[in-house]
């Protein structure tokens, strides 16, 4: 199988790294200086899009024109679903993208869903969630935080709502407070609490480096490249697990 990767930061050169171990052939490798326009591809390319949001959706689609299928490991374009979506059908290609790419991450919800259903009948325990990343990470809370924090609301009925501010007040029955901290060079790290006036019961998932979600996207765009249609790594991960 042949892999293009789009964007050659340092998860590029981690997805080179992780495709090459794992036996794919690393066929292009792109970044913000070439012209998508000029590239031809190959019928069995697949590519692994992780850029810029402002670059993502036209890159897509550049792709999309050319009949290749695409793994976006980019973040932050997530308020233009229904446009990539279009993209897929329009020009009959299969595109994935995911928050997080990491598998682990992925066991991680699986168990706090089922963590959730066991909270909801014991009232007596509070819920937070509290990530750590490193001081260069743009965004805050995670896209992973948030994830984790709708989890444990479509699992939890006395909790309905997310507040990601700093609270100067005391929260809410209802409420799910979700904090953050900055700082160092923390891949990253994300912890929930269930907490009682009688004992904590903690559930953590820390990321070592970026090979678990390296690793992720090059499964993804192996799943991917004879199917069409759009996806999210769920549909992998239903497979998987």
């Amino acid at each position: 199988m042949r892999i293009a990767i789009i964007g050659y930061g340092k998860m590029g050169r981690e997805i080179e790294k992780q495709a090459t171990d794992l036996g794919f052939t690393v066929s292009k490798i792109l970044d913000f200086k070439d012209n998508l326009d000029d590239v031809i591809f190959d019928k069995d390319e697949v590519a692994i899009e992780f850029t810029t949001p402002n670059s993502c959706i036209d890159n897509v689609r550049k792709l999309a024109q050319k009949g290749v299928n695409i793994v976006i490991g980019t973040t932050g374009w997530y308020d233009k679903l229904d446009e990539v979506e279009n993209i897929a059908k329009e020009y009959n290609v299969g595109i994935l993208y995911a928050s997080n790419f990491s598998i682990g991450v992925h066991i991680f919800w699986k168990i706090l869903a089922e963590a959730g259903k066991i909270i909801n009948k014991a009232e007596d325990y509070d819920i937070m969630v509290h990530e750590f990343h490193h001081k260069m990470k743009k965004d805050s809370p995670s896209g992973t935080a948030i994830t984790t924090s709708k989890i444990l609301l479509d699992n939890i009925d006395r909790k309905d709502k997310i507040v990601t501010e700093a609270l100067q007040r005391p929260i809410e029955e209802n409420e799910i407070h979700v904090s953050s901290t900055r700082g160092g060079n923390i891949f990253g790290i994300h912890n929930v609490y269930f907490d009682s006036l009688a004992d904590e019961i903690k559930i953590s998932h820390k990321a070592k480096g970026r090979q678990g979600f390296a690793k992720g996207a090059v499964l993804c765009s192996k799943w991917l490249k004879n199917k069409k249609g759009f996806f999210t790594i769920n549909d992998y991960i239903k497979e998987m697990l």
